[in-house]
């Protein structure tokens, strides 16, 4: 399991009232099962990969079974939205 450093934007940091925390994981999808585990706050919604913009280390990230390494940095922004 790697030690993997996350960073919450957008809904995805008031929903779960994170802005950033660590996490073991072994995969994208491990992180973001834990991160749901771990959220809090009375509007809780999941993260789900399908809806997140994801950044590992700056890098633009489209597959949620990718490998994390220990240090890595991952970007979770939720969705655009507004009129």
């Amino acid at each position: 399991m790697a030690k993997v450093n996350v960073k919450l934007f957008g809904v995805y940091r008031v929903d779960t009232h994170i802005a950033h925390t660590e996490i073991e994981a072994e995969r994208l999808s491990d992180l973001l099962n834990e991160l749901n585990r771990i959220a809090t706050g009375e509007n809780k919604s999941s993260i789900a990969f399908t809806d997140a913009t994801v950044f590992v280390n700056g890098e633009h990230c489209k597959k949620k079974k990718r490998k994390l390494n220990d240090g890595d940095e991952v970007w979770l922004l939720s969705p655009a939205s507004g009129g």
